[in-house]
């Protein structure tokens, strides 16, 4: 018995339409402006991540540096190089050797000694002129100190001490901070300017 086909039977349906050229050109063009949008965000809540764990790692190192001054009862110093590593060492005039505790920062960020508007961490630190850079010393009270001409005698400070790090590529600055008392804390700059009625301050830091 001979079956006839029916043409509603057929494999392929002439009537199954597909994306005309004017719908795929609008989903580029969608893709685009929302690529535009999201990839700048993106590229900065990277560099801000990078700022951010460059900041409590220095700190972290920081105070490895104090608990290494208490547990030795001899002053333990941390200072930075040009190749943006931080390290701990009993001399502030010795140069970085492999085996001292170290930070290295990501690339892209590096420890600057000309910071932006630092009024708001002046004030956290008792409103005297911070010391910005350099080796920061531990004596053996785990208190901040400045070394003189004698490494292992090392007199506490009265006025802080603030350490900056700036993402040259995208923009954004990390700052640690060392009270007079040895209290060590990471800031990032959240406003640079007109922050008067968010903080107090000229530029925010949080």
């Amino acid at each position: 018995m001979n079956y006839r086909r029916k043409k509603s039977d057929s494999p392929i349906k002439a009537n199954e339409a597909g994306f005309s050229l004017l719908e795929l050109l609008i989903v580029c063009v969608i893709l685009v402006i929302v690529s535009a949008i999201a990839i700048p965000n993106i590229m900065q809540a990277n560099a801000n991540y990078k700022l951010d764990g460059a900041g409590h790692a220095v700190a972290s190192l920081l105070q490895q540096a104090r608990m290494q001054a208490v547990k030795t009862n001899q002053p333990a110093y941390a200072n930075y190089n040009s190749n943006n590593v931080a390290f701990v060492t009993g001399d502030p005039a010795n140069a970085y050797v492999s085996g001292n505790p170290d930070v290295a920062v990501a690339s892209g960020l590096s420890f600057q000694a000309v910071p932006p508007n630092h009024d708001q961490l002046d004030a956290y630190l008792g409103g005297n002129a911070p010391q910005i850079g350099g080796s920061i010393g531990f004596n053996a009270r785990g208190l901040p100190c400045t070394a003189g001409t004698n490494v292992s005698v090392c007199p506490s400070v009265t006025a802080g001490i603030e350490w900056f790090i700036q993402n040259s590529g995208v923009g954004g600055w990390e700052a640690v901070t060392v009270t007079p008392a040895g209290r060590i804390k990471s800031w990032r700059l959240s406003k640079t300017s007109g922050g008067n009625a968010m903080c107090g301050y000229t530029a925010c830091w949080q």
